[in-house]
């Protein structure tokens, strides 16, 4: 039975000792020249296995694939037992992407020969790639313990581990590893990033902070991991530093040089940034997104002239790059050339990346110039393309809103929620609507439902004070609300209106005129909190500040007919009373 190469040359070695033993012991000199063939028992070679097996790895050295898996067949016809031969043609059916051939024979070796150790590792490769991750991890498991000084398989392990999200497991695979292999580095850089996907953040900085004492390249890798860290965690600075030492030991790390340029330009250090990034451009002149990124950063600084031009000539290069025109339409827009920024977005089809990114913005756009038709028509474009995400659905629910379609908007939201039911922010709209629609208690049920999800949402905290309090009901609990919110936002101009009004309804006016002055100076683009302004400075009787807050108002919010009332009541009241 075939089993390693180092046999079947053992084999070959026994037929030729056998020949000469064959021969006689002493033969006369004419025997010698001329034997006599009937004399001689030779073996029969077509019957011999290894003899196959050799032309076979002959044939692989020639480059003869198909002559290779032949003689492997003709071997494994004499040696239908042989581990090792199921194994070998198992290897090759499986490269021809002949699988279920493949994973026959693989099973087949271990039948025969249960331990051993290459016909596992194929079969975790098979399962592998026909995505049976679970018998993959197995297999690779049972040749891991047959094998353990075998490196690959510590990373085949444990990278299939980490891609199930069964981080723990692959966390002890390269723990085991490191034990295995103490002084090799590799095992340490797969644990790390195991743990950041963990999200055990210290344990990470831990292990990768423990090679920066390596030679160069292992340093620079490991400065980049722990940048990379402290990006995640939103310690810039930290982050700025590991990049930058991962770039001093390691000037061409592209990737190094992307996130130090990133991680400036997070940190609006705009200059440093696009000079990073111009100099990982004459290192890598090829890579376009390093000119996206220096385009962006020019956007940042509103040089928009030029962030377009650059943007432009990549266009020139690649016409169909999305990514490249959704950023040119962004920056067009925000040069206030509308038209011109439509006719970038529209060239993005559907089904290309941004296409989605790119009908929102649209809408939103096209609905902030009340061209009300557009927006309408663009977000149905996106949701269409994505009926499957809650943003969308939720944007769209916005958008009705705004429109004051509000049982279109209210069924976009709950065809929202039913995606994600757990997402504050459009249950937080859908009880807005309902409030809005005169559906009062079903909106106060939803704000309900989110505080019971998170107590210490200030929004819907605020929401439901005010809203009992505009109602007239429970007045103390409307006060504890709002002013639980205020201790959760101190800053807030919508909370501290809600609590200036909550003070105006109990009469304490004094109270109430200091937190309106001070939500004015947080919010000043608010008709509401202009409109209480001037109500309560009308009961103070300071009638002229209430006419500049009433008009203030009325800027902001044209269409409010209460106000102008309120307004016009008021003015013809101090023309007819000028003393007072």
């Amino acid at each position: 039975m075939i089993k390693k190469p180092q046999t079947v040359v053992c084999s070959m070695l026994a037929t030729l000792v056998f020949t000469l033993m064959a021969a006689p012991a002493i033969a006369a000199p004419s025997q010698m020249l001329h034997p006599d063939p009937r004399t001689i028992s030779r073996p029969d070679l077509d019957r011999d296995p290894g003899l196959f097996f050799l032309m076979a790895e002959q044939s692989q050295a020639m480059g003869d694939a198909e002559a290779v898996l032949d003689y492997y067949r003709k071997a494994l016809e004499l040696d239908p037992s042989s581990a090792y031969l199921n194994t070998r043609v198992a290897t090759i059916l499986a490269r021809k992407r002949k699988i279920a051939d493949a994973l026959i024979m693989a099973r087949a070796a271990i039948v025969f020969e249960p331990d051993y150790e290459e016909a596992h590792t194929l079969l975790g490769k098979i399962y592998a790639v026909t995505g049976d991750r679970a018998r993959a991890a197995e297999s690779y498991s049972r040749a891991l313990d047959l094998k353990p000084g075998d490196r690959d398989l510590y990373v085949f392990l444990g990278s299939l581990q980490a891609s199930q999200k069964l981080y723990d497991e692959a966390e002890k695979t390269f723990e085991r590893m490191i034990k295995e292999f103490p002084r090799e580095r590799e095992g340490y850089f797969y644990l790390g990033k195991v743990l950041v996907e963990n999200e055990k953040y210290d344990k990470a900085v831990e292990i990768f902070t423990k090679l920066l004492d390596q030679d160069g390249d292992s340093a620079a890798q490991a400065h980049y991991e722990l940048g990379s860290i402290h990006l995640v965690r939103k310690n810039l600075p930290d982050a700025e530093t590991h990049f930058r030492e991962a770039v001093k030991l390691d000037p061409f790390n592209v990737n190094a040089r992307l996130s130090l340029g990133q991680v400036l330009a997070n940190q609006k250090k705009y200059e440093e940034s696009y000079e990073v990034f111009e100099d990982l451009a004459k290192l890598a002149p090829s890579n376009l997104r390093i000119q996206i990124n220096m385009a962006l950063i020019l956007a940042e600084q509103k040089q928009y002239e030029k962030a377009g031009q650059l943007l432009n000539n990549i266009l020139k290069t690649k016409p169909g790059w999305d990514q490249v025109r959704f950023h040119l339409g962004r920056i067009l827009r925000e040069q206030g050339k509308l038209d011109e920024a439509e006719k970038e977005f529209v060239q993005i089809r559907k089904g290309e990346p941004s296409f989605v990114n790119s009908r929102i913005m649209l809408a939103i756009m096209m609905l902030k110039e009340k061209d009300y038709g557009k927006s309408v028509r663009y977000i149905n474009e996106a949701a269409e393309a994505d009926p499957k995400d809650a943003d969308v659905l939720h944007i769209k629910g916005s958008i009705l809103d705004e429109l004051h379609r509000y049982s279109e908007a209210i069924e976009m939201y709950n065809k929202a929620l039913e995606l994600e039911p757990k997402n504050v922010r459009i249950r937080y709209s859908l009880g807005n609507v309902l409030e809005k629609s005169g559906r009062r208690s079903r909106g106060l049920q939803e704000m309900e439902r989110i505080i019971e999800l998170n107590p210490e949402d200030a929004s819907a905290l605020n929401f439901m004070g005010y809203t009992l309090a505009v109602a007239g009901k429970d007045l103390a609990r409307a006060e504890k609300l709002i002013r639980k919110a205020l201790e959760l936002k101190p800053d807030d101009g919508y909370i501290l209106d809600s609590l200036a009004w909550i003070m105006h309804l109990k009469g304490e006016n004094d109270v109430a005129l200091e937190y309106l002055q001070k939500a004015s100076e947080k919010v000043k683009s608010d008709p509401i909190i202009a409109e209480h302004l001037g109500d309560v400075l009308l009961v103070k009787s300071r009638r002229e500040q209430a006419v500049e807050a009433y008009k203030r108002s009325l800027e902001i919010n044209p269409d409010n007919l209460v106000v102008k009332e309120k307004l016009e009541r008021l003015e013809k009241e101090i023309q007819s009373r000028p003393d007072r």
